[in-house]
């Protein structure tokens, strides 16, 4: 039998629901992407994507125990409206006005810990981040080994990015911005009949 959800599984065992000491080791401006709302396009929206190590969890990728990391992707924005303000205003026990979140640098969030409430999807197949909080007042920061990551679109450099997880790479290179940067220099010549422009995209 050979059944679409027996091989569409997860490569990795999903993290069980409940709270996590992490660290933040992973902040990633993934740039403009294309988003989609109840299966339509909505337009380019700017992201950021957290990534977190909990602390003393491990998972084996190939014959090789690595900690284990959980990540989630926000829409860029100072709205109180917009989940990234309220999640961070958690994370840092801090209420900010609108013009203070504006001001913010994400990068600063790089190497904070907290405590990352875990949640399973609807079929348990997948550990969603949910909330975050601070520490327990008095608890100390854990430490941990792994390289942090820290990307900003605005300073593009091609070493740094050649330097960045593969998953990483994939993702930036959906954004407007990489799309411009490595735009072919080529001139497209195009099909018989076939006319640059047409039709208005209805995005």
């Amino acid at each position: 039998m050979l059944r679409v959800k027996d091989r569409a599984k997860p490569k990795l065992p999903p993290v069980e629901p409940g709270v996590y000491i992490s660290v933040c080791v992973g902040v990633i401006d993934l740039g403009e992407q294309l988003c989609e709302y109840k299966n339509k396009k909505t337009g380019y929206q700017p992201k950021v994507q957290f990534v977190w190590e909990l602390v003393g969890e491990t998972v084996e990728v190939d014959g090789e125990t690595k900690p284990r990391q959980l990540s989630r992707i926000f829409t860029i924005s100072p709205s109180k409206k917009g989940h990234l303000m309220g999640f961070i205003s958690s994370w840092n026990g801090v209420t900010y006005t609108k013009d203070q979140f504006g001001e913010l640098d994400l990068c600063k969030q790089l190497g904070k810990a907290c405590q990352l409430n875990v949640v399973l999807n609807d079929s348990g197949e997948y550990a969603n981040v949910d909330s975050a909080i601070p520490l327990p007042k008095g608890m100390p920061v854990p430490s941990t080994e792994t390289p942090m990551i820290c990307w900003d679109m605005d300073k593009w450099d091609d070493d740094l990015f050649a330097a960045l997880p593969e998953w990483v790479q994939e993702k930036i290179k959906k954004s407007t911005q990489f799309q411009k940067l490595h735009a072919p220099e080529d001139v497209v010549d195009f099909e018989d009949g076939a006319e640059a422009g047409g039709k208005e995209c209805p995005i």
